[in-house]
C-alpha cells in the first residue's frame, strides 16, 4: 500500500496521508479474524506394517476394482495416434499398443440364467506385436518354410506345419532361423537318428520340415518329457540311520589304481557247458525263439556262500564280495537308478552283502538314456516290467546257447569241487543246476587290502573241446571261458533307438552305438564282470520282441563275441578308475567302526551315500519273511 500511495506524487501531501490512514485501517480488520472460523487439520490416520513394507490395507475406494496387469518390458511407447487413420503404418501396426481388456477378468458372465451356464470370453489374451518377427517377406517368398508348403528361398520345401519353427528366409545370403530352446534342439536331434523326413536339410537352401516335420509330429514323447516324476530310492531311509557321508562322482571319477597285479585263483566250483559255434550264424532272416530255462540258477550273497564263509576262517583275505557287488561299485559313477548295498564290518574283515528283498539283481533298461521310459506302472513299458523282462532274458539265453552234450567238468585248478550250493547226493537236482562255473580270485590292491571276489563264467570256448597231449608228459591246456549277456529290444520307437531288424545285419555297430548310449552303465559293468573274472571273450545276445506288445515270447536275432580288454578300450572304460573307486569305498569302511552300514546311490543326484544302520536294521523283514514260510512248511 505505501509503494501504492507514493505512485501518486502529483496529489496533495495531505490527500495521500488520508489514502494511507485509510488502508491500514482496512487491512488490520481484515487480519483480525477469528481462529475458529478458519480451517483447523484433523488427525492424520497412517496404517503401519509392521509384517513387512508398504500399506497392510486396501483402501475402500479401491476395492473389487478389475486389475489390468502388466509387465515392465511392455512397451508404451503410444498415448495418442492422431494421424493413424489417415497414415496407417501395416508393417508396426499395433506394436506398441496397450492391450487394455484383452484378459479373463473383462470377462463378461451371464449370470441371470441358470447356474451351470454361462457365457465368457475365451479367457486368452491377445497376441501382443511385440511377439512377432521382426521381418517380413514378400508374398511371393511366403509359401517356402515356415509359412506352408510350397519351395521358398532358404525355406525348403515343407509340409502343412513343417518347418515353421526354423526357416525365415533368406537375407543377404544368410539364413535366418527362430531361436530354438533346449526342449525343440533335442527333439530334431531325436527326429535326426530316427530318420524322418522332418529337420532334414534340404539341398535348395534352408531346413525342410517334410509332412508334418516338426517336433509336435509325436506328441508322447512331449508328455513323457513334461510329465518326468522324480524318481524313487531303491530303500527307504528310516529315521534311527545317520548319515556320514555323501562321495560325488565327480570325485570318483578322478580315481585311478593302475597298479593291480594278476589275481590269484583260490578255488573254483561248479561245470560249465561249451558253447554253442551256430549260434554265431543267427542272423535276422534266420532267427531263432527264445526258450525258456527250466532248471535251477541260484543267486546266493555273500554271507550266505559257504566257501567265502571258509575263506574267511582261513584268512585267506580280509575283503569278501561277489562280482555283481564288485560291478556296482566300480561303475558306481555310470549308474543313474538307484541302488545299495550292505558292509559289514567284522573284527578286520569286510563283507560286502545285498539287503533283504532288494532289487539289486535286477538287470536295468534304458537307465542312461536321454528319455528313458517313463510310462504308468501298469503299463508293459514301465521301468520295473522291463528290469523284469530284461532279467528273464539274461537267465534264459546263455543257457540257450550252450551245447547240450559237452560238459567242463573239470576246473583248471588244483582245488576244484562240484556246485557248492547243492547237495551233492542230490542227482535230480544236480541236473537241473544251471551251467554257472564260480572262480573265487583274491586281488591284491595294496595297503594291505586283500580283495576276494566270487567271479562268474557262463561257458567255455569250443577250441578247447577234444583236446588231448600229444605227449605223455604234456599237460592238458586250460580251458578258455566267456561271459554271455543278452541286450533287448522291447521297442525301438523308445529312446531314439536303432529298428534291430533291419539295421543289425548291415550296420551292426549303429545298434551297439546306440545302446552304448541307452544303456552304458550296464555295458560297463559286464565288461568289468569279464575282466575281473578272466574271460577271454565277452558275448553279447541281440534279443528282441516278436511283438512290440508282447512281452512272453522273443527271438535270438544275432550274437556278437569281444575281447574285454578291447572292447573297454572301445567303449571307453578305464579300468584303472574302476579299481581306485573301489579301493576308495573299502579304504573308507575299513577306517569305520565294526558294524552295519548302508551305501546307496542317490536317486536324484551323482552322489553316494554312506549310512550307519542299527544292530537290527533289516531284522524285520527277515523276521516277516520266516512267519510267511512257516505256513507253507506245515503244510
Amino acid at each position: 500500500l505505501t509503494l501504492r500511495i507514493l505512485t501518486y506524487p502529483h496529489e496533495p501531501i495531505s490527500t495521500r496521508l488520508l489514502i494511507g490512514v485509510t488502508f491500514n485501517i482496512l487491512v488490520q480488520k481484515t487480519m483480525a479474524v477469528d481462529e475458529e472460523s478458519l480451517p483447523a487439520f484433523g488427525d492424520l490416520q497412517i496404517s503401519e506394517n509392521l509384517q513387512g513394507w508398504g500399506p497392510s490395507e486396501i483402501p475402500d475406494g479401491f476395492k473389487d476394482m478389475p486389475f489390468q496387469p502388466f509387465s515392465k518390458d511392455t512397451r508404451l511407447g503410444k498415448v495418442a495416434d492422431w494421424c493413424g487413420t489417415i497414415y496407417p503404418d501395416s508393417k508396426l501396426k499395433n506394436r506398441y499398443t496397450v492391450q487394455y481388456g484383452g484378459g479373463a477378468q473383462y470377462a463378461y458372465y451371464h449370470d441371470e440364467d441358470d447356474s451351470n451356464f454361462q457365457l465368457a470370453t475365451s479367457g486368452k489374451d491377445s497376441r501382443s506385436g511385440s511377439f512377432r518377427p521382426r521381418y517380413r517377406l514378400p508374398f511371393r517368398m511366403r509359401r517356402g518354410g515356415q509359412f506352408g508348403p510350397g519351395w521358398g528361398p532358404g525355406g525348403g520345401r515343407g509340409g502343412p506345419v513343417g518347418g515353421q519353427y526354423m526357416s525365415l528366409g533368406n537375407f543377404g545370403g544368410r539364413q535366418r532361423r527362430y531361436p530354438m530352446n533346449d526342449r525343440d534342439r533335442m527333439a530334431m536331434q531325436n527326429q535326426q537318428r530316427r530318420g524322418g523326413q522332418g529337420w532334414q536339410a534340404n539341398r535348395r537352401g534352408g531346413w525342410s520340415g517334410g509332412p508334418g516335420g516338426n517336433w509336435r509330429q509325436n506328441p508322447n514323447d512331449y508328455n513323457r518329457r513334461m510329465n518326468r516324476q522324480p524318481k524313487t530310492a531303491s530303500v527307504q531311509v528310516k529315521e534311527d540311520w545317520t548319515l556320514l557321508d555323501e562321495l560325488e562322482f565327480s570325485r570318483l571319477a578322478a580315481l585311478s589304481l593302475p597298479s593291480v597285479k594278476e589275481p590269484e585263483n583260490i578255488m573254483e566250483c561248479g561245470a560249465v557247458k561249451f558253447y554253442d559255434k551256430t549260434y554265431d550264424a543267427v542272423t535276422t532272416r534266420n532267427e531263432k525263439p527264445l526258450v525258456r530255462f527250466s532248471g535251477v540258477v541260484h543267486a546266493v550273497t555273500t554271507t550266505e556262500d559257504p566257501v567265502i564263509q571258509k575263506l574267511a576262517r582261513e584268512s585267506k583275505g580280509n575283503v569278501f564280495c561277489t562280482d555283481k557287488m564288485a560291478q556296482a561299485i566300480m561303475c558306481a559313477h555310470k549308474s543313474i537308478d538307484s541302488w545299495d548295498l550292505i558292509a559289514i564290518r567284522i573284527a578286520d574283515k569286510l563283507f560286502f552283502d545285498v539287503r533283504p528283498d532288494s532289487n539289486f539283481d535286477l538287470v536295468t533298461v534304458a537307465e542312461t538314456a536321454a528319455d528313458p521310459p517313463n510310462e504308468e506302472p501298469g503299463h508293459i513299458n514301465c521301468p520295473e516290467k522291463l528290469a523284469l523282462e530284461a532279467t528273464f532274458i539274461n537267465l534264459n539265453f546263455p543257457q540257450q546257447v550252450l551245447n547240450s552234450v559237452s560238459l567242463v567238468s573239470k576246473m583248471s585248478h588244483k582245488n576244484r569241487l562240484n556246485n557248492p550250493f547243492i547237495d551233492a547226493d542230490d542227482k535230480e537236482e544236480a541236473e537241473k543246476v544251471a551251467s554257472v562255473g564260480y572262480r573265487y580270485r583274491k586281488f591284491d590292491l595294496g595297503g594291505n587290502i586283500q580283495c576276494v571276489i566270487r567271479c562268474e563264467v557262463d561257458a567255455a570256448l569250443p577250441e578247447t573241446a577234444g583236446q588231448e597231449p600229444k605227449k605223455k608228459n604234456e599237460k592238458i591246456p586250460p580251458p578258455r571261458f566267456a561271459c554271455i549277456k543278452a541286450l533287448n529290444e522291447f521297442d525301438h520307437r523308445y529312446c531314439s533307438g536303432v529298428n534291430w531288424r533291419t539295421k543289425l545285419d548291415t550296420q551292426r555297430g549303429a545298434v551297439i552305438a546306440s545302446e552304448l548310449k541307452n544303456n552304458s552303465c550296464k555295458m560297463y559293468k559286464w565288461t568289468v564282470g569279464a575282466i575281473i573274472s578272466g574271460a577271454d571273450q565277452l558275448k553279447l545276445g541281440f534279443v528282441s520282441r516278436v511283438n512290440p506288445k508282447d512281452t512272453s515270447h522273443h527271438v535270438i536275432l544275432g550274437v556278437q563275441d569281444f575281447r574285454p580288454g578291447d572292447f573297454a578300450q572301445q567303449i571307453n572304460l578305464n579300468i584303472d578308475n574302476s579299481w581306485g573307486i573301489l579301493r576308495c569305498i573299502i579304504d573308507y569302511f575299513m577306517k569305520c567302526e565294526p558294524g552295519q552300514y548302508l551305501m546307496m546311490k542317490d536317486p536324484n543326484k551323482p552322489t553316494l551315500q554312506i549310512y550307519s544302520l542299527p544292530a537290527n536294521a533289516f531284522a524285520s523283514d527277515e523276521s516277516d519273511d520266516s512267519s510267511d514260510e512257516e505256513p507253507v512248511k506245515k503244510n
